[in-house]
């Protein structure tokens, strides 16, 4: 069985997430566009199977699952920033 690899923001062709992650990044106001557009990415990194790995720790499991069940709550520029740290801080950064 295939693993499905997160998609890295620099390499979306959409022309959609690029401006939302400059936007994000540089401070600037997010439209509502741009935070569905980051909650769509986040999601699809969390979500992927390659973070799956057998050795993964109980605790790794739970934090993943938590991450995974919180992406969709991603729904201002704040919810935004503390779920990156969030994953971040365990060693996942999507930007």
């Amino acid at each position: 069985m295939a693993v499905t690899k997160p998609v890295y923001w620099m390499y979306e062709s959409s022309g959609v997430l690029r401006p939302a992650v400059e936007a994000y990044l540089n401070d600037e106001p997010l439209t509502g566009a741009q935070i569905a557009a980051l909650r769509a990415y986040c999601r699809q990194w969390i979500m992927s199977d390659v973070w799956d790995h057998p050795d993964v720790s109980e605790e790794g499991r739970g934090w993943l699952a938590e991450l995974r069940s919180d992406v969709e709550g991603l729904t201002s520029r704040a919810a935004i920033a503390s779920w990156l740290y969030r994953a971040a801080g365990a060693g996942l950064d999507p930007l």
